[in-house]
C-alpha cells in the first residue's frame, strides 16, 4: 500500500462517502503512526477504527488503487446453542481463527442504502500480516490447515480476494 501521511487520509475520507460522524471519530494517528515504510509496503488490507476499534473504514489496496469502505466489527464468534468460542478460517486471508481471535466483519455497500456483506474474518484485521507469517496466528494456522503454500502465494490469494470483495460490493469508491 502506498504509505499515507494524515493530510492525504484526511483527503481520502473527505471524498468518501461515509456518514459525518463516522468521519470525525476515525482515528489514523492511533491506527497508523506506529507503522514503518515496510509495513505500508506489505499492507494489502489496513483498518482504521474509530476509539471502540467497533467501527471504521478498511483501506485496500491489492493493486495500484486504494478503496475505502465503512465496516463494522463483532469480535469473538460463539455458538449459539453451547456459548463456547468457535474457530473459523478467514475470508480474507484464509488464516485459521480460534473463537476468542474470530471475528465478523460487515462492509456497507454505501451510505444512502443500508445494505451490507458479512465476512468471517480474523479478529485483530491483520491479515496482511498473517499471510506473511509475521504473527503466532500464522504459525498456528498453518499447523491446523496444513498448508504448502509459500508467503507469495498466500499474498497473491489475499490480493484475489480483496479483488473479488471489491468487484462483488461493485462499490463507487474513491481510488488513488
Amino acid at each position: 500500500m502506498k504509505a499515507l501521511n494524515l493530510e492525504q487520509f484526511n483527503q481520502l475520507i473527505a471524498e468518501a462517502q461515509l456518514k459525518p460522524r463516522l468521519k470525525r471519530e476515525l482515528r489514523f494517528i492511533n491506527n497508523a503512526s506506529h507503522m514503518t515504510a515496510e509495513d505500508w509496503h506489505e499492507a494489502e488490507l489496513l483498518p482504521i477504527t474509530d476509539r471502540t476499534g467497533n467501527k471504521g473504514v478498511l483501506l485496500l489496496m491489492p493493486d495500484d488503487d486504494i478503496y475505502v469502505i465503512p465496516y463494522e466489527l463483532s469480535k469473538g464468534i460463539a455458538n449459539r446453542q453451547t456459548g463456547r468460542a468457535q474457530p473459523i478460517i478467514c475470508d480474507f486471508c484464509r488464516t485459521w481463527q480460534s473463537g476468542s481471535s474470530a471475528g465478523s466483519i460487515s462492509l456497507q455497500k454505501d451510505k444512502q442504502s443500508l445494505n451490507s456483506v458479512g465476512f468471517l474474518c480474523c479478529g485483530d484485521l491483520a491479515c496482511s500480516q498473517h499471510v506473511r507469517s509475521k504473527t503466532n496466528a500464522s504459525h498456528a494456522s498453518r499447523a491446523q490447515l496444513r498448508e504448502n503454500l509459500t508467503n507469495e502465494q498466500r499474498i497473491e490469494r489475499l490480493k484475489g480476494r480483496l479483488r473479488q470483495v471489491i468487484a462483488d460490493l461493485d462499490l463507487n469508491l474513491i481510488r488513488h
